[in-house]
């Protein structure tokens, strides 16, 4: 698992000067993939000098996983009022749940962004590593609930519930490649999705449909 690698200097930073070269920092992970992306064009932006990025973190990479974990943690505090383990409808609560996502990619556009791009770095063993690790949570977390409504009569009892949560999540990935523009996009800092919320919602019931014909009770 990939931690924090911020140096005790930024750490010590005032609120709104460390605001700001996150921000910064944000923006330019958000536009351009791991490898193009540039701390000249960084510090430029902030008008500071580049050996102050050295003093903050050990390198390119360390600024770029203190990133991740900062935008995981934003997004799991986001999520939490969705996230409930005792859905009294599932299905209900399924979309919900998709609908607080598409919620935190319309107010925290940059960050969903460069959350975005990060999934798509398969060439970095640690981005590798960490996708797999988060698709065995998401797997636990859906499974979970899956058993507790096969528990009470709601979804099919002879239905393996991990299984059920990997289709799920494999549901959740069609839903973003399909919503997601192809083509170069003219504003690279607005929402991964570029749908309406009424296009978003007709394509996530298509998609809730096919599971509640196989796994309704």
């Amino acid at each position: 698992m990939v931690i924090l690698r911020a140096k005790p200097t930024f750490e010590r930073l005032k609120p709104d000067k460390k605001r700001q070269f996150i921000e910064a920092a944000f923006e330019e992970f958000a536009k351009y993939s791991y490898q193009e992306a540039s701390l000249n064009r960084l510090v430029k932006k902030l008008g500071i000098a580049k050996g102050s990025v050295y003093q903050y973190f050990d390198d390119k990479k360390a600024l770029y996983f203190y990133l991740k974990e900062y935008v995981i943690a934003q997004k799991r505090e986001f999520m939490q009022s969705a996230m409930t383990t005792t859905p009294n409808n599932f299905w209900d609560w399924l979309e919900a749940l998709f609908h607080q996502g598409l919620a935190f990619d319309a107010q925290y556009p940059v960050m969903n962004r460069f959350l975005y791009r990060y999934s798509q770095e398969k060439l970095i063993p640690e981005v590798a590593k960490d996708m797999v690790r988060y698709d065995q949570e998401a797997v636990d977390f859906f499974s979970s609930i899956i058993k507790q409504q096969q528990e009470q009569g709601r979804l099919k009892k002879n239905l393996d519930a991990t299984v059920m949560a990997r289709l799920i999540i494999q549901i959740s990935k069609t839903l973003l490649e399909t919503l997601v523009p192809t083509e170069d996009d003219s504003n690279p800092l607005g929402p991964v999705i570029q749908a309406s919320e009424a296009e978003y919602t007709q394509a996530l019931r298509q998609l809730i449909d096919i599971l509640k014909s196989g796994m309704n009770a």
